[in-house]
């Protein structure tokens, strides 16, 4: 229990560090949680032996990502194309369909290279480290209030699914997925977390008041348990009950942003970017 605890408090803590740091910090911190994921990931599924080429093409996927809307600005200034590519969005779009191709090509290659030959769980992983991806990117790239919407979407969501489940559960979710997950308990986290994420919403003005933002957040809260359900159904194929050991009580990095990385680019598509 004070493990638990313990580990609360860290996760606490570096969320409120994230949210109140200026946005460069703030990236930073995003990535280190990345980086962090894509070497859980790479251990849990059995292929240390590509963490480092994972974190590497991670890491220049992500700089990329977040520096190059800066240099295009810079650059702009000087060539009117650049000007109008950046403003139009097409130059960013065209990069964010490329990159799960030069990720994919990439690490195959070096998996080819290293074994000469790839294992068939390889692709398993290699498909939740595009997915782990574009969670972690679409994350660095939302404002502070979005960021806030996230989080309190995802946490009361997480938190009274567990409460609802613990005390009023009786019909199992997916027990072949998950066994302590109820039907009830999916159902409250459901209720809860649209109710309070759309308060949120509606007092910042991030999201008209009305019906159809109730639904969009609903639809939020399932989808944060759908990347809860996606990251255990990971890790049961390989075997293992946590992604990790680096947070006190609580297992991996993996363990604490699943649903984080469901809900992130749907956010960053709905507004939120900074």
């Amino acid at each position: 229990m004070r493990k638990r605890l313990l580990g609360a408090v860290i996760v606490v803590a570096y969320t409120l560090l994230m949210f109140f740091s200026p946005q460069h910090v703030y990236a930073l911190l995003v990535y280190v949680i990345g980086a962090l994921a894509v070497g859980e990931l790479f251990s849990l599924s059995g292929f240390s032996r590509y963490q480092t080429a994972a974190v590497l093409l991670f890491s220049l996927i992500f700089l990329t990502f977040v520096n190059v809307p800066g240099a295009i600005k810079l650059l702009s200034h000087i060539y009117t194309n650049l000007a109008i590519s950046f403003y139009s969005g097409t130059f960013i779009s065209s990069l964010l369909i490329l990159s799960p191709l030069f990720l994919f090509l990439s690490l195959f290659t070096y998996a080819l290279i290293v074994d000469s030959s790839v294992d068939k769980d390889f692709f398993t992983t290699l498909a939740f480290f595009l997915y782990l991806t574009f969670g972690i990117l679409s994350l660095s790239a939302l404002s502070r209030e979005y960021f806030l919407l996230l989080i309190s979407l995802v946490w009361s969501t997480d938190t009274f699914a567990y409460l609802v489940g613990k005390y009023f559960g009786r019909k199992k979710l997916i027990p072949s997925v998950s066994p302590k997950k109820t039907v009830e308990g999916s159902i409250g986290g459901s209720v809860a977390g649209t109710l309070i994420s759309y308060i949120l919403a509606v007092k910042l003005s991030l999201l008209p008041d009305g019906f159809i933002t109730l639904l969009l957040l609903f639809l939020l809260t399932l989808v944060s348990q759908i990347g809860d359900l996606f990251e255990s159904a990971l890790k049961r194929s390989f075997g293992v009950k946590d992604s990790g050991n680096i947070i006190p009580g609580h297992g991996g990095i993996l363990d604490r942003i699943d649903s984080t990385l469901a809900v992130a680019p749907v956010l960053f598509v709905v507004g939120g970017i900074s």
